[in-house]
């Protein structure tokens, strides 16, 4: 996908702003999802892309299948 510099510009600042939310919230970013951002910055991947990964992660966690079971 080609988007423009300026598409680039606040695609950055959009991912800088929801890092630094996250760091308020205490929120650790891993290393995959980080790597995700800056892919969706380039425009590479869009935002449902990023979802889709997210989600996939999380479903693989174990922990998460911990906490999920009834």
């Amino acid at each position: 996908m080609l988007i423009s510099h300026e598409d680039i510009m606040r695609r950055q600042q959009d991912v800088q702003d929801a890092l630094a939310s996250a760091a308020r919230e205490g929120q650790p970013v891993s290393p995959a999802a980080a790597a995700d951002l800056e892919a969706y910055v380039r425009g590479e991947i869009t935002t449902d892309e990023i979802r889709q990964r997210a989600m996939a992660r999380l479903h693989a966690d174990p922990r998460y299948k911990a906490a999920t079971r009834s």
